[in-house]
Order: structure tokens, then C-alpha cells, then sequence
């Protein structure tokens, strides 16, 4: 294995775990503290534990898939950041690599892969996917604590909630709200703010 083989090696094995780190995995992105509060009701029969594990499963799948779509993009992202590097590095540090040609076509083909990986991380569409879906997560989360404090409504109405979180991030990924997904949330007018301004 050459120097060159090497270095590039310990580049891209570098960016991924910066991305994999990104990404945040492991339990404590999943939601422990809600399922914990909902496992009792789910352990019960009835309308509430449909409502319940209706709403954690959501939660904790739509959670997944925003992790696995930021691991995607971070990791893009460091890896192409990383290859654009070694090859501004390969043409600049003249004793690296003493053929020219040689060096030329490495950092050629460096630079060329970086641009792929923009490329594909862009078209793809990963930052909104994985931030459509984190919105969802959120919003399914916030409908699990509001089924958790209210006991006097129905367990089912919630269930609206859900699939409107669902559908919400449907349109994001799709692109039929053009706003990024946090631009739509903040964009959602303050009641009490609008109704003083009448």
C-alpha cells in the first residue's frame, strides 16, 4: 500500500466517524424518557394502548429515519470536505508526491469525487429529508406528552395528530412546501398575536 492509498484511507475513514458522530446514534435519540411514560398504558387493553403504541412507534421509526438521513448527509458532506482537501494538499506539498503526472491525476480524481458526493447529497435531497423527518419526530413527540397530560379527551382524536405530522412531512420530502421545514414552523402564526392585532 502506498503513502498516497494511506493517507487517503485515514481521510475518508475520518470524515465518516465526524459524520456517524453528527448523526448523534445510539438509544438516547430515541425517545426513552416517552416511552417510558407510555409503556404503561400500552401494557393495558383498550382504545388508550392502540392511541399509545400508535404514537410511539411513529415517533420512534420516523425518529430512525431522521437519523439515518443525517448520518447520510453529515457524512457526505465530511467526506466530500475531506477529499477536496487532500486533493488542494496532494498539489501544494511538492515532496508528497514527485510526479507530477502522477500527482496531477490523484488530485484530479480527488477533487472530481468530492463534487460527486455534493452532487448526490444535493439532488438527493438529504438536508430536507432528514430535517422533515426530525420535524415530524418532534411534533409526534409533543402529541404523545399532550395524550399523556389530557385524560379527559378521547385517546383516538390524537390519532388526527399523528397523521397529520405524517402527511406534514410527506409534503416537506416531496417538495410541495417549498419552505424548509423549520421556516414552515416558524412561519405557523401565534394566535394570541394575531388575534390582538385585529
Amino acid at each position: 500500500m502506498t503513502k498516497t492509498q494511506i493517507i487517503v484511507g485515514i481521510g475518508i475513514l475520518a470524515a465518516l466517524g465526524i459524520g456517524y458522530y453528527c448523526q448523534g446514534s445510539g438509544d438516547h435519540l430515541r425517545g426513552e424518557a416517552l416511552k417510558q411514560a407510555l409503556d404503561p398504558i400500552i401494557a393495558k387493553d383498550g382504545d388508550d394502548a392502540l392511541v399509545a403504541r400508535t404514537i410511539l412507534q411513529n415517533y420512534e421509526e420516523t425518529r430512525q429515519i431522521a437519523s439515518n438521513w443525517s448520518g447520510l448527509y453529515w457524512s457526505f458532506c465530511w467526506i466530500s470536505a475531506a477529499l477536496g482537501a487532500l486533493a488542494g494538499f496532494i498539489l501544494k506539498v511538492e515532496s508528497f508526491i514527485p510526479d507530477e503526472k502522477r500527482k496531477k491525476d490523484i488530485a484530479a480524481f480527488l477533487a472530481t469525487a468530492a463534487a460527486l458526493m455534493m452532487a448526490v447529497s444535493t439532488s438527493g435531497d438529504f438536508q430536507r429529508k432528514w430535517q422533515a423527518n426530525r420535524m415530524a419526530a418532534a411534533e409526534i413527540e409533543r402529541t404523545g406528552y399532550a395524550f399523556l397530560e389530557s385524560r379527559t379527551v378521547s385517546g383516538k382524536a390524537y390519532l388526527a395528530e399523528v397523521g397529520d405530522a405524517l402527511k406534514k412531512r410527506h409534503a416537506a420530502i416531496l417538495g410541495t412546501d417549498q419552505r424548509k421545514p423549520a421556516e414552515a414552523a416558524a412561519a405557523v402564526p401565534d394566535n394570541k398575536a394575531s388575534a390582538g392585532g385585529r
